[in-house]
């Protein structure tokens, strides 16, 4: 019945439309450098490192060994909007990931000459701190998550709980509580397979040009493309992930490109104008 609703949805929001790269020293890469242009308006990958992780937790079709997976976040830039789609993580370590050659998402995009306190919304696909875990680093950024999530994200994070409530209180916390248009044709989707309150992106950018941006719903883009979700020991719940990859299936077959927050080959799709930024489009 969800893939039903999600496939109506597609129809509508689409008639409703006018018409593995190596990763150098960090040292040598954002520290003291200075952009020569801005970037331009568009879709950018961000990358904040990579590591070796367990197969049997992607949507691998290996479930023994690990293989190598990317650290990203998105950057969509629209004259002086600045959305980020995740945020990175904002240490190399943390309780369940090591992060190689990781450098901070804020020293990243101001090597492109983007300041934090540009950042003017984030949005979380889910509450695991190597996509939450660098909101402190954006202090005037909105902040879209779905009830379920922030509620954990503030239960894996009590140490800073006086500054979460803070912001919260200040209105900088919108609550996703069902499908959700940003902006025309950019739109969040509820997809709670990965976790209670995880999300997805959506974004008719022109006529023929549409892109689909999960967070760990899935992370391989061959297999995402194919329908091929997670196993039961990563998700919260098996028939929503389900679904949702119908759903990506059949978006991929009508041309939609699908981006995920871990796959490398996600780099070779874009050129890299700022030392690990990426854009695509």
């Amino acid at each position: 019945m969800k893939i039903f609703i999600l496939l109506i949805s597609f129809l509508f929001f689409y008639c409703g439309t006018s018409s593995s790269p190596k990763i150098k020293n960090p040292s040598q890469e954002v520290y003291g450098s200075v952009p020569p242009t801005e970037l331009q308006d568009g879709l950018y990958a961000i990358l904040v490192g990579k590591s070796f992780y367990p197969n049997r937790l992607t949507n691998s079709d290996k479930q023994e060994g690990e293989s190598e997976i990317a650290y990203l976040f998105y950057l969509i830039k629209l004259e002086k909007r600045y959305i980020l789609i995740d945020a990175g993580t904002s240490s190399i370590s943390t309780p369940e990931i090591t992060v190689h050659n990781w450098i901070s998402p804020d020293k990243i995009l101001r090597s492109a000459g983007i300041k934090s306190g540009m950042i003017g919304e984030i949005i979380l696909t889910h509450f695991h701190s190597d996509h939450s875990g660098g909101i402190g680093l954006f202090p005037n950024a909105k902040v879209y998550i779905t009830p379920e999530d922030w509620d954990s994200f503030k239960k894996k994070n009590r140490s800073t709980n006086v500054k979460l409530l803070a912001k919260e209180r200040s209105g900088k916390i919108q609550f996703i509580n069902s499908s959700l248009e940003v902006f025309q044709n950019f739109r969040i989707l509820l997809t709670r397979g990965h976790t209670q309150g995880s999300v997805a992106v959506e974004w008719l950018k022109s006529p023929g040009k549409r892109f689909l941006i999960t967070g760990d719903e899935c992370y391989w883009v061959e297999f995402c493309k194919q329908g091929q979700g997670l196993s039961s020991e990563g998700t919260f719940s098996l028939p929503n992930n389900k679904e949702f990859l119908d759903y990506v299936s059949v978006l991929s077959s009508s041309g939609t490109k699908i981006l995920t927050m871990h796959d490398p080959a996600i780099l070779s799709l874009g050129e890299e104008v700022f030392p690990r930024i990426y854009k695509l489009d």
